[in-house]
């Protein structure tokens, strides 16, 4: 009967392979010797990924090794559904292991991918619970790459509740921990950095987001991932769209279209391609965007993706709005709204632009009427900017009738909604 480490040790030096070449891109090579020595025992996906390093089936690798074999195929089984995105499944096998722990599989690693489950599936109070049982466990270890990984996921906890403030402070820890690892972890700096781009932007701290993206981008770049780089390219081009930087903006838009069409992304493809179309049109060249609208539409239709078929209806509906094109502009929200979800933002901007629809039509209260509508779906999305321009169109409707009584209410209404969620992010005015 052999040792775990001395069976890998065996395989290895079958192999022809050093310590460094086995552990390249999966821990470090002291790891590995910690390892072949029986002084540390790997995880399960290190030891998956040790298996397929030496071109060995996982069985292979375990046979005459004294494991409980039943409970890695548990594991491996739960590893699976999670890899297959079905989390729900995963959580009974997960928590059956946890309740009977063996040495061959570390509590930690299946407390992590428990965590993991309940994020996905928004139990977020459970989540938060075992991430942080994790993090205690993975501080007493010294385990640097563990930290910052737990507390990326402590902050998705926190931006998934909308508490921003909190998410970026996660992060931040996170990135610390990432800089003290011996080795470091590119593509785990990366991802937080991208997070940490993406709550700035939350916070309307659009500069610091560029810088975060910027980070990722080297990073990334570095690695040759093209799908991650393509990605915070989406995050580069809508930031500078926020700021008006619109040169910029359809540059990085651009740059991520030419990424995914590399890798035959065809669905992230067309999304980006509708992005550019809007930049277009913001840059006033309402011909090319209005064409790449059209072909977006067409291909998502073709691919059987109704809801971002909807929503680059939408977009071309804004189009044909400010080209004063009416009929079309109603015909197409029409289309557009029995391509949504009934709770979805874009139904506000279907409604928004019946309200603007109205107003040129001289229809004062149909206008009113749907700008309060579209107001009532930004908000209940916590799409506050839509809401807050929505509500400041609503009451300009109620100032030119002379109603300065509705246009002070709604006026005092958004300046406490708007106090009350900086509040919540942990903004005190």
């Amino acid at each position: 009967m052999f040792s775990l480490g001395q069976r890998i040790r065996e395989l290895r030096m079958k192999k022809g392979i050093t310590q460094i070449d086995l552990a390249k891109g999966l821990c470090t090579p002291s790891m590995i010797s910690q390892i072949e020595s029986d002084r540390a025992r790997p995880s399960y996906k290190i030891l998956f990924a040790i298996a397929e390093r030496l071109e060995v089936p996982l069985e292979k690798l375990l046979s005459d090794v004294d494991l409980n074999l039943e409970y890695v195929s548990t594991y491996k089984m739960a590893r699976a559904m999670v890899a297959a995105k079905e989390h729900s499944s995963a959580i009974p096998l997960l928590k059956e292991l946890l309740e009977t722990p063996r040495t061959q599989i570390s509590t930690m690693d299946i407390m992590f991918e428990l965590a993991d489950c309940y994020l996905h599936t928004d139990q977020l109070s459970e989540a938060e619970k075992l991430f942080n049982q994790v993090y205690e466990l993975s501080i007493l270890r010294q385990d640097h790459q563990q930290q910052a990984l737990t507390l990326k996921n402590i902050g998705l906890v926190e931006f998934r509740r909308k508490r921003y403030q909190l998410a970026a402070y996660q992060w931040h820890k996170g990135l610390e921990e990432a800089d003290k690892m011996e080795e470091q972890d590119v593509f785990l700096k990366a991802s937080i950095l991208f997070n940490l781009g993406l709550v700035h932007d939350k916070l309307g701290n659009l500069s610091e987001a560029l810088d975060y993206y910027n980070g990722a981008s080297g990073l990334y770049e570095a690695t040759g991932s093209l799908y991650e780089i393509g990605h915070v390219y989406m995050g580069l081009g809508m930031s500078y769209k926020r700021l008006n930087d619109l040169e910029k903006a359809s540059e990085y838009s651009e740059r991520a279209t030419a990424i995914f069409n590399g890798l035959d992304n065809v669905l992230i493809s067309v999304k980006l391609q509708v992005t550019c179309a809007v930049l277009q049109a913001d840059k006033g060249m309402v011909e090319e965007a209005e064409q790449m609208l059209e072909k977006g539409i067409a291909k998502l239709k073709e691919l059987g993706q109704k809801e971002e078929e909807g929503m680059a209806i939408v977009e071309l509906a804004k189009l044909r709005l400010q080209q004063g094109d009416l009929q079309r502009a109603e015909e197409l929200c029409r289309e557009a709204r029995g391509l949504l979800p009934e709770l979805h933002m874009y139904q506000g901007w279907i409604n928004r632009i019946h309200g603007q629809i109205a107003i040129e039509r001289n229809q004062r209260e149909e206008a009113i009427r749907r700008f309060q509508m579209a107001a009532d779906c930004f908000k209940h999305m916590d799409a506050i900017t839509e809401w807050d321009d929505t509500m400041y169109d609503l009451a300009e409707l109620y100032l030119e009738a002379d109603d300065y009584k509705r246009a002070f209410g709604i006026t005092k209404e958004v300046r406490g909604y708007s106090r009350l969620i900086l509040e919540e992010r942990g903004i005190v005015l």
